[in-house]
């Protein structure tokens, strides 16, 4: 037990806005445990690392290997229609096994249903040309699933021109996330970070301008901001920040 006259003092953290702990909140606990005659450590938060200062172009270096510039554009789709997406990766079989048999490489189908019988999503999607008992084969795996199954799998994703196979995960076409069109700069500037004297620093700069939403987006048509760009990253020109 800690006698009564040796109250030990008690840390109160982010006075500064760096921490878990409000600023706001910091010092109000501070306040109300100095009037309950509690003795206040107060201790201070790191200082953030600095940014480089500013350099001229004529000091801006490319990364010796890599290109300089990376950007995300609009994907300019060979493909007008889902259905289109689907017939690309897959070939039709005309007679496929039951998927209780040890024969296919797939053993469930994606609605749950025999491969001999209609996909699950009869009646929910009306595609053209793609009748609900038609199955169709993988390019690459070989895993097979009703057509209609994976045509509704392809509108409930990103609809971005690509497919992947539920069972092994494998991708046809490329696969690309929401993140809107954007471009990413890279290149050498001559300044050091901390810690890393010996070394220039990799400046990378992350810029996505403000545009329309597309089809895999929460408000298709609709405009969008991105806030906080251009975004500026660092690293230690060495193998490591390479």
């Amino acid at each position: 037990l800690l006698s009564p006259h040796r109250v030990p003092a008690l840390p109160v953290k982010n006075l500064n806005g760096t921490g878990p702990v409000h600023p706001a909140l910091a010092g109000m606990t501070g306040i109300l445990m100095c009037a309950a005659g509690l003795p206040v450590c107060l201790t201070r938060a790191p200082k953030p690392i600095l940014h480089p200062p500013p350099v001229s172009k004529s000091d801006i270096k490319p990364v010796p290997g890599v290109s300089g510039i990376c950007r995300k554009t609009k994907k300019k789709h060979l493909s007008k229609t889902p259905e289109d997406v689907v017939r690309r990766y897959v070939q039709k079989v005309k007679n496929p096994p039951d998927m209780l048999t040890p024969v296919p490489p797939c053993f469930f189908s994606i609605c749950m249903e025999r491969r001999v019988t209609s996909s699950g999503y009869e009646g929910v999607l009306t595609p053209r040309g793609i009748k609900p008992e038609l199955v169709g084969k993988l390019g690459k795996c070989g895993h097979m699933y009703h057509l209609l199954c994976l045509l509704a799998m392809y509108n409930n994703g990103n609809k971005d021109g690509s497919l992947q196979c539920p069972t092994c995960k494998a991708i046809y076409g490329e696969k690309t996330g929401t993140q809107p069109p954007g471009k990413m700069e890279f290149h050498l500037i001559p300044h050091s970070l901390p810690g890393y004297t010996d070394s220039k620093t990799i400046r990378i700069v992350y810029d996505i301008p403000t545009g329309i939403q597309g089809p895999e987006h929460p408000n298709p048509g609709k405009r969008f901001t991105a806030r906080g760009f251009p975004r500026h990253c660092y690293l230690p020109d060495n193998e490591k920040g390479r």
